[in-house]
């Protein structure tokens, strides 16, 4: 975004320090005028006061005051960063904000009136901004970059952005002062619900301060992530570079020697907790691939009433839907060159079915029949099938000589669309976790053909050993078969053959590989991961072409049906452990709780992490990655000079800072720049007790700050 400058107002404080409200507005281009500042408070910032030293953000809303003669309704908006709002003192950027829309009051009785004009903090502005993906797909995003983005999208102009040294990967980590949020990742579709609707920004920074057990406070035109219990270093980054380029430590002020500005002072006693609970929201990878049947993510090909087609057979009738998905991308190929072609399905519509009759590829149906000797049935039930197209349509077997080196080429027919793939880690603490991959099948000649007219067995031992062919590839991995391997690779699933089954007109399961001691309540293909596969990434799983595993008579293919049809396409995580993907089945959420005093309890009320630590949970979307795994209880803390979960983390800090009621004070106080978030406070009435700032309000122009204290 740009800004242009569209009004000032001057005004200087009691110390005759210069101030200036600058007022800019998106886009604009012009000459700028002046405003005259209103009575003894032109411009008054009000810092929110949470008692809570943990709570994730700490944000500001200010208020400025002019006169006027007209409405100043060019300043009216519906946007709430049209109009950007600074304050300089000396020339130094000391507010950041915008105006909020549709909101100010004035008196229009009067010619020339008081006009007052209510903003919000830049960084309040993130409400209203929506989460959107870095990339082209969603990935695996870091902190530091999360933090970056909800900075840079509030267009404010902060002088300094603070980090508190406080987090590393291990102890020789934080010798090096290495920046742990570059290597802290989380997926982003953490992000998005299962409707797609996204967080707005301010939810994001909201749960990456609670993980870190932070808060984010705007604060004299900078920027600082406090975390309260820290006595160390905070480190200075650019706003716009965030290139490191200094550090501050905590300074200790005197509110006598600082000195008073008014009277309205005030002590408070704060009550102690002794109860914290913790609750972990999960977001447990439901599907590790997209519902390629989603009725709400299917687009029809047939536009027109009745919205199907009706084929007569010999002794039936069928009625077909088409649809693309577009988290899906049919794949199409020549059937004579066997090379990749371009065909867009939308343009065939009533007639998508040639693009497979004529071509190897794939397309998305759903399918109803009914047998003309049974009547016309009342009602038509459809069942969602995938067609693939062989490309064996109106071919000539005898000008094959080698129907074998025909099949035998790996050719994809279905593929996930690369912006929907699911990025996730898999990687099971001990023990195997698998990958089962289910689904039905069965073939034949005709495009429209009953499953329930039975099949014979008869192309059986000359189609040979019948399969589905799959390619599955997670981050830079592959499955073979038996292994995972980094070099490019496919896999085949059995589903008959050899008189095991009736694969023509009959739909038959996918090969059962399970077996009890993989503690697996379901069937299918079963893939087993192990901690050392390091498997981590883009889970991508390809549906290629079908072809015999075993040749028929004679070492040749003979005869194969035109058209294979799957349905019920699944591939789902099983941890090994039951009562572990019970848990993820009933969606349950992990629970850290303390009790320091079990005969007198006064609870916290509980606090919610919708980023979190794994804790034997399976594949979710919420969890932190550290590095190349799951972050758990490793992640080290100069506070407790080890490594610790965060939520145990907040729950130890809560315990043992809140263990005793605290003292609270508000003091009208002199507005000095030497005062900061991080600063402790003492008083010479309160003999050995420190204080930090957490709110209140500031007159610029008076130089008076109505500071609330809470003790240290």
């Amino acid at each position: 975004m740009s800004y242009g400058l569209i009004y000032t107002v001057p005004f200087a404080t009691l110390d005759n320090a210069s101030c200036v409200v600058e007022i800019e507005k998106e886009n604009y281009i012009g000459k700028s005028k002046e405003l005259i500042p209103a009575g003894d408070s032109p411009f008054t910032v009000d810092i929110e006061d949470e008692e809570f030293l943990y709570t994730p953000t700490r944000f500001s809303t200010a208020t400025i005051r002019v006169v006027g003669s007209d409405y100043l309704q060019s300043l009216f908006s519906t946007a709430y960063q049209m109009y950007r709002v600074t304050l300089k003192v000396n020339g130094l950027a000391t507010w950041c904000g915008f105006i909020k829309p549709e909101l100010y009051t004035q008196d229009y009785t009067l010619k020339t009136f008081n006009l007052e004009l209510e903003c919000m903090s830049a960084m309040s502005t993130l409400e209203f901004i929506d989460y959107k993906q870095m990339g082209e797909s969603r990935t695996f995003v870091s902190f530091w970059d999360l933090i970056k983005k909800c900075i840079t999208s509030t267009s404010a102009q902060y002088n300094a952005v603070y980090f508190p040294h406080v987090y590393a990967k291990d102890v020789e980590s934080y010798a090096t002062e290495s920046n742990v949020l570059e290597g802290i990742t989380v997926s982003e579709q953490n992000f998005f619900d299962e409707d797609d609707k996204a967080m707005n920004l301010k939810e994001v920074l909201e749960e990456v301060c609670k993980f870190l057990n932070w808060t984010c406070v705007d604060w004299r035109g900078d920027l600082y992530f406090i975390d309260i219990d820290h006595i160390g270093e905070f480190y200075k980054y650019g706003p716009v570079t965030f290139e490191k380029i200094g550090t501050e430590g905590l300074n200790l002020l005197n509110v006598q020697s600082i000195g008073f500005a008014g009277s309205d002072h005030a002590l408070d006693i704060l009550p102690g907790y002794n109860k914290v609970t913790v609750k972990d929201s999960n977001y447990p990878v439901d599907s590790l691939i997209p519902d390629l049947f989603g009725d709400s993510l299917l687009s029809p090909l047939i536009k027109n009433s009745p919205y199907y087609r009706k084929i007569d057979g010999d002794r039936f009738s069928f009625f077909v839907k088409f649809y693309i998905n577009p988290r899906f991308n049919n794949v199409f190929s020549d059937k004579d060159s066997l090379q990749g072609i371009e065909i867009d399905l939308k343009s065939l519509g009533n007639n998508a079915d040639n693009a497979v009759i004529n071509n190897i590829g794939s397309l998305i149906s759903k399918q109803a029949k009914y047998k003309w000797e049974n009547g016309t049935p009342s009602s038509l039930s459809f069942e969602d099938v995938l067609i693939i197209g062989m490309g064996l349509g109106n071919k000539n077997y005898s000008s094959l000589t080698d129907l074998t080196l025909f099949l035998n080429k790996d050719i994809p027919v279905l593929q996930i669309n690369s912006d929907y793939l699911v990025e996730t880690i898999i990687s099971p603490s001990d023990g195997s976790s698998y990958l089962l991959l289910s689904g039905q099948y069965f073939q034949s000649d005709s495009l429209y053909t009953s499953p329930a007219q039975g099949g014979d067995g008869t192309w059986n031992n000359t189609a040979g050993d019948n399969c589905c062919k799959f390619k599955l590839k997670i981050g830079d991995k592959y499955w073979t078969g038996g292994k995972w391997t980094k070099e490019e690779s496919r896999f085949i699933i059995k589903c008959g053959g050899y008189g095991k089954s009736k694969v023509w007109y009959e739909w038959n399961d996918f090969e059962n590989n399970v077996t009890y001691d993989m503690n697996i309540d379901s069937k299918g293909y079963a893939i087993p991961i192990k901690a050392s596969d390091k498997l981590f990434g883009k889970i991508e799983l390809t549906v290629l072409r079908p072809f015999p595993n075993n040749y028929g008579e004679g070492g040749r293919i003979k005869r194969y049906p035109y058209y294979t049809f799957m349905r019920d396409l699944k591939l789902q995580l099983f941890s090994g452990i039951p009562e572990q993907d019970e848990e993820k089945n009933n969606d349950t959420d992990r629970i850290y709780e303390n009790v320091a005093n079990e005969n007198y309890i006064n609870e916290l009320e509980e606090i919610e992490f919708k980023i979190t630590s794994h804790n034997n949970d399976g594949a979710c979307y919420s969890k932190v990655i550290i590095g190349d795994n799951y972050l758990t209880d490793n992640l080290y803390s100069v506070i407790e000079g080890t490594t610790i979960r965060p939520e145990e983390h907040l729950i130890r800090r809560i315990i043992k800072r809140y263990s005793a009621p605290q003292i609270k004070l508000t003091q009208v106080i002199k507005e000095t720049p030497d005062l900061t978030p991080i600063t402790r406070l003492s008083d010479n009435y309160m003999v050995n007790k420190r204080f930090i700032n957490v709110g209140g309000t500031i007159d610029y122009k008076m130089n008076q700050f109505q500071c609330i204290m809470i003790e240290v």
